[in-house]
């Protein structure tokens, strides 16, 4: 089995992370710990904002590998297979392709990101991929304790 660990750095991500963990010893699961950049492309219709551009994608990388470090210390005695990964992207969609790709069975994902402004405006995360994926949706809801 393969379970597809969306993450952010998030309180909720953080959560999700446990949970597959637990749940994965049991079913004896790899864990695929995937966290999405956010796409820039607003910055890229000018040519003026090129060298802002580039700063953002580098700051952008780097939080994404910050926060796949800390899941890694979190799975450093996970009994099978992990393996962090990141992508650029639209997080849903990405989410739900990347799921498709590696032949997931589960994506356990927490219900509540960092982005709570763009949650207002445009969704949720985790109602777009429960909505897409031809996957298995399991949403840790962690701000009920």
């Amino acid at each position: 089995m393969k379970f597809l660990v969306p993450i952010d750095g998030s309180k909720s991500s953080n959560e999700s992370v446990k949970v597959a963990r637990k749940l994965g010893e049991k079913v004896q699961a790899d864990l695929l710990i995937l966290t999405v950049i956010p796409e820039t492309s607003i910055f890229e219709q000018y040519p003026t904002n090129f060298p802002y551009t580039l700063e953002i994608d580098k700051a952008n990388t780097e939080r994404a590998e910050f926060v796949l470090t800390d899941v890694d210390k979190e799975l450093e005695n996970y009994p099978y297979n992990h393996e962090t990964f990141y992508t650029s992207g639209n997080p849903a969609s990405q989410i739900c392709k990347f799921a498709e790709e590696h032949d997931c069975d589960l994506i356990v994902m927490g219900n509540r990101g960092l982005g709570a402004f763009s949650r207002t405006l445009l969704g949720s995360v985790s109602n777009k991929v429960i909505n897409q994926s031809k996957v298995s949706v399991l949403v840790v809801k962690s701000d009920l304790k």
